[in-house]
């Protein structure tokens, strides 16, 4: 390779890593549930603290990096990721997640996993987040429809929003309304790792959500004004008690090519210790296999979780979602919100360019075309219908899910985090711009 063939891969690497830094969101994960577990997942396949390891640019396991960008409902807006994989060589990661808008959205995340004995099989995950949002829109609960509402649309259909929300049948022209959304939490989870592949956790945590009317930048209606008997409406506390199991055979953390990973979770909440009682299951399994020595990596991954209360007692905010950066790329987040939900997503991942980044990281590079489908239910009847075997799933399933495709990248720092770039489309959206961190599935 010649000098100038050098200098041309290094000029097209930054100019892919600026890449980072040109549009940014910062809405809470619609999967936060599975967050811990992800986490767990990702330190599986991975070395048990105390081996050897090689000390050079590909095996870096710290990264740093500014988020500058702009989205039209946050303005300006910036913040700074770090993430350590590995600090001293204890097995002990630590992540940092911080962005603030100049509309006001604030979001701190911080993460801390480490060892609890010398072998690694028992470890403790510490979280703590706040995510402020002064204008975050409600859009009812249900798999209802949102109409671009222009001359070509009848106005008493694209202007019918029934006040009670759990009818939402009816299209509707935007988010039915809007308030302000504070949320803080922490939470612990105690890992055992009796096999290389397999573990168990268990934890407990503290939620505080408060809402108020808020900002708006037009004539939407207030939440609390609007929907005043809404579960939760002014916000409360859940200190839920959690378990799951975790298998993951995936062959790497950084560029998984091939392997299953499966979470299966349960997660409870008593008025005892909360405002809410509720039980929350959630069952999520993605494979991923590969071609031409792991150029080619095609990926599939299907999630379902059911929130099972009694009337009123569970808050609309921890209802399930979908829409965002995790689950229907294309929708906005929080876009449709039910009792149990049903996501389905498919990707095509593809070799880039991988390059040695000014002797600082070791970067790796894909593309990726994907496409996700998925669906809310209000109701057990809703769910039983849907997925009743006889001759008519098939077009059940095309005309009651939504869809959603897009295409994006993969950055891949060393051995330290994944940035992810999504383009997403939807039937609503002609396209929304998300940046996370980690493997969708």
């Amino acid at each position: 390779m010649t000098v100038h063939e050098d200098a041309g891969r290094k000029l097209r690497g930054l100019l892919c890593l600026l890449c980072l830094f040109a549009a940014i969101s910062c809405p809470a994960s619609a999967l936060e549930e599975l967050e811990a577990e992800q986490n767990i997942a990702d330190l599986l396949p991975s070395q048990f603290p105390g081996e050897g390891r090689v000390h050079d640019v590909k095996s870096r396991r710290w990264a740093v990096l500014p988020q500058i960008g702009y989205a039209p409902d946050t303005g300006p807006l910036g913040g700074i990721k770090y993430s350590h994989r590995d600090i001293s060589d204890t097995g002990t990661s630590l992540d940092v997640d911080a962005v603030y808008a100049l509309n006001e959205q604030q979001v701190i995340k911080l993460g801390l996993a480490s060892p609890l004995l010398k072998d690694g099989r028992w470890r403790v995950l510490l979280r703590a987040r706040y995510l402020f949002d002064p204008r975050r829109d409600f859009f009812g609960l249900g798999n209802n429809e949102l109409l671009d509402c222009d001359d070509d649309f009848d106005p008493e259909l694209c202007h019918c929003s029934p006040d009670d929300p759990l009818y939402p049948d009816c299209p509707q022209g935007g988010p039915y309304s809007t308030h302000e959304f504070q949320d803080l939490g922490g939470a612990v989870t105690v890992s055992w790792r009796p096999f290389e592949r397999v573990s168990f956790n268990v934890g407990t945590g503290l939620r505080k959500v408060d809402i108020r009317d808020g900002k708006r930048l037009d004539e939407v209606a207030f939440t609390p004004v609007k929907f005043a008997d809404l579960s939760g409406i002014e916000g409360g506390v859940v200190n839920p008690v959690a378990v799951s199991l975790v298998w993951n055979t995936r062959d790497d953390v950084m560029r998984p090519t091939r392997g299953w990973r499966i979470i299966l979770k349960i997660i409870h909440a008593n008025q005892a210790f909360s405002d809410f009682k509720f039980t929350r299951y959630i069952a999520d399994g993605g494979y991923l296999r590969s071609l031409a020595d792991g150029r080619y990596i095609f990926g599939v991954r299907a999630n379902g979780e059911w929130v099972d209360s009694r009337k009123d007692q569970i808050p609309f905010w921890e209802l399930s979602e979908l829409g965002g950066e995790d689950t229907l790329r294309g929708f906005f987040p929080h876009r449709f919100v039910g009792k149990g939900r049903v996501l389905l997503n498919g990707e095509f991942r593809f070799r880039v360019s991988e390059f040695n980044f000014f002797d600082f990281w070791y970067v790796k590079i894909d593309g990726v075309l994907f496409g996700d489908g998925g669906r809310v239910f209000i109701k057990g009847e809703e769910l039983r219908d849907e997925f009743n075997v006889d001759s008519e799933v098939f077009e059940r399933v095309i005309n009651n899910f939504q869809y959603s495709y897009g295409t994006g990248l993969r950055i891949a720092l060393s051995e330290a985090l994944i940035a992810r770039i999504d383009a997403g489309f939807s039937e609503e959206e002609i396209g929304l711009l998300y940046l996370s961190f980690g493997h969708t599935f």
